[in-house]
């Protein structure tokens, strides 16, 4: 039964974004009730972890509706897949939610009314406060999740938000990028922050990074020196 309403679901839910006209009763208006009922049961609980492990549990049941929107390409405001957008970030389920931000930017969707926030910018920041938030844990930022700002930095790459997130987000690459070993970028992607925000608390961290990289310069850089050379001393028989 779960796998024939899920095909049910993806079916409706495509019919209706390509006929692009809101309907009665309509499997839009069934889901958005759905989001409803779990968005009161989550005011209802007070932990942030509690709430994430709630919404992980919801999520499989908005997946066949969001498929069938996806699929069916068309650009309708729908309030429902913008938050399953920002739940799958909570949830760091960053491929899902790149997948419904790319179509949300590709059709010009706005978040529903209670996030002040534009897509483009919940995308890059709540992914860009997550990889911040393992660096000041000291753990290494995830590699799936640098790949994920990546792909949100160039998915957003035309459109405008604040420069302070824009700046969390280049913080959170260059430490990443540091992580990984890659001097020069994240000495580069650095500067960039501090250029935009020169709160970003990148000072102390761009100092460390460039006098490694001039530490590394100075031992890989060939000595002026010649070569010593040992005394051989007089050859045999010389002067006889």
């Amino acid at each position: 039964m779960s796998l024939a309403r899920n095909h049910m679901l993806r079916t409706l839910a495509g019919r209706q974004s390509a006929a692009q006209a809101p309907v009665t009763n309509n499997i839009y208006d069934r889901m958005l009730s759905q989001l409803r009922l779990h968005q009161v049961a989550l005011k209802a609980i007070k932990s942030r972890k509690a709430k994430i492990e709630a919404k992980i549990g919801f999520l499989p049941e908005y997946q066949a509706y969001v498929d069938g929107v996806l699929a069916a390409g068309n650009g309708n405001q729908d309030d429902v897949i913008m938050t399953i957008m920002l739940w799958r970030l909570d949830a760091q389920q960053w491929e899902g939610a790149l997948e419904i931000a790319a179509h949300a930017l590709r059709h010009h969707l706005v978040m529903p009314s209670q996030i002040a926030r534009d897509p483009a910018t919940v995308l890059v920041e709540e992914m860009a406060d997550a990889a911040l938030a393992a660096a000041d844990a000291g753990t290494p930022i995830p590699a799936e999740l640098a790949e994920a700002l990546t792909t949100a930095q160039d998915l957003t790459a035309d459109s405008d938000m604040p420069d302070e997130v824009r700046a969390k987000a280049m913080k959170a690459l260059g430490l990443a990028a540091r992580d990984a070993g890659q001097l020069a970028q994240a000495i580069e992607l650095c500067r960039a922050a501090l250029e935009l925000d020169p709160k970003s608390g990148l000072k102390t961290e761009l100092n460390r990074l460039l006098k490694q990289q001039a530490n590394a310069a100075a031992i890989a850089a060939p000595t002026d020196a010649p070569p010593a050379t040992e005394d051989a001393g007089p050859q045999a028989g010389a002067g006889v």
